[in-house]
């Protein structure tokens, strides 16, 4: 008895060492022998070793380098990010978009669907299943979608599902993550959208490295989020940051100043009137620059509310609207001060209309990156998507 459990004391202690040596690959993008034990304080044949078993496994490969000055190559192990992929999913009041990647974060394919808020919830799911499966086919072939991170507007709780919407009819009690599963994917995580724009912003945007950040989404719908201490806030129930429901806040009178503008003809749709606003603001159109200034002083007081518990370093202006984010900067800046006590470096989204599918993407990889490297899945496989 004391020999077997020795024998899976070694077993446990082996696995463990495994995601030591891949957590410090992955993380450093491309290692050495001589840096691995220096990080991971293992010795040098056992980390031989174990990169040998991980290279046969295909979770690493081996690159070598041109010979030295002493003529040997060196030889470089890095974790293959081209094994699988992860995608990011927007699911929005007027359309779907998903984005591709590799382990590594790396964009490959986009794609997007259009939809009316009035379409069935069926048709908005497959309409999600078919932009993930454009993406899918614009990629090369032979790799598998490990993990979907899912973007969504409205109130997502921790299980997956929107507990409320006001943007899509039906939308409420719709579970996501359980549809995803279903469909094709074992790993899915699913958040609010304006709280992934936020993740995606702080970790590879206009707030990246930032450690206090609030997201203003601004766009057909409006939303918040609040990045502290470097760590998006979701809230008890998911909902940190969400001011739609108070009416004092005026998101919903804010977006109607664009769409009642007239300077915009009548005949233009309404998915489309509020950057046709943008446009003549920026021709010198008086009304439109009227109604851009109306949009930008009710913003304004949900951004300083955000501000004054927060107290960020950087407020990025995401969502569509961030597009015309020289009309809407200045005038916001303007109208923060009047209304917070300090005022945060106000910036753009360098992310644009994918900021929530790339937020998905961020999140996707977190849990994949637990399920991997949190060692309580026994020893790794030989390299395949339907491994995980």
């Amino acid at each position: 008895m004391e020999t077997g459990s020795d024998g899976g004391d070694q077993s446990r202690l082996r696995q463990l060492n495994e995601r030591a040596v891949l957590r410090a690959v992955r993380g450093a993008g491309g290692l050495r022998v001589s840096e691995l034990v220096d990080q991971t304080g293992l010795g040098r044949t056992a980390i031989e070793d174990l990169v040998l078993s991980l290279v046969e496994r295909r979770w690493l490969t081996e690159e070598r380098s041109a010979a030295g000055a002493r003529g040997r190559p060196a030889r470089t192990y890095r974790f293959r990010a081209e094994a699988g992929y992860v995608a990011g999913v927007d699911i929005g009041a007027y359309g779907v978009r998903a984005v591709l990647s590799d382990l590594a974060g790396e964009v490959i394919a986009t794609a997007r669907q259009e939809l009316a808020p009035s379409d069935p919830r069926a048709d908005r799911l497959d309409a999600a299943d078919r932009a993930i499966s454009a993406c899918i086919d614009a990629a090369p072939a032979g790799t598998g979608v490990w993990a979907v991170g899912v973007g969504t507007t409205g109130t997502v709780d921790s299980t997956g599902r929107v507990t409320r919407s006001g943007a899509i009819p039906g939308w409420p009690g719709a579970d996501l993550a359980a549809h995803f599963r279903d469909s094709r994917h074992a790993l899915v995580v699913v958040d609010n959208d304006s709280q992934l724009a936020a993740v995606a912003e702080h970790r590879r945007g206009a707030a990246q490295g930032v450690a206090d950040v609030v997201l203003l989404q601004a766009g057909r719908r409006t939303g918040l989020a609040t990045v502290v201490d470097g760590r998006l806030r979701r809230g008890f129930h998911g909902a940190a940051g969400d001011l739609s429901s108070l009416p004092m806040v005026k998101w919903e009178a804010a977006i109607k100043y664009l769409h009642r503008c007239a300077a915009v003809p009548d005949s233009v749709p309404l998915k489309d009137r509020a950057e046709r606003v943008f446009e003549a603001a920026r021709a010198g159109n008086r009304a439109a620059a009227t109604a851009v200034r109306r949009y930008v002083e009710a913003m304004a007081v949900a951004a300083a509310t955000a501000i004054g518990i927060v107290d960020p370093q950087v407020l990025v202006v995401g969502g569509a609207f961030s597009r015309s984010a020289d009309l809407i900067l200045e005038p916001l800046r303007v109208e923060l001060e009047e209304l917070a006590g300090e005022v945060p470096e106000l910036r753009a989204s360098s992310l644009g209309a994918e900021s929530v599918a790339l937020g998905g993407i961020s999140l996707a990889l977190d849990a994949l990156d637990v399920r991997l490297l949190s060692g309580s899945r026994g020893a790794l496989p030989e390299l395949a998507a339907e491994s995980l």
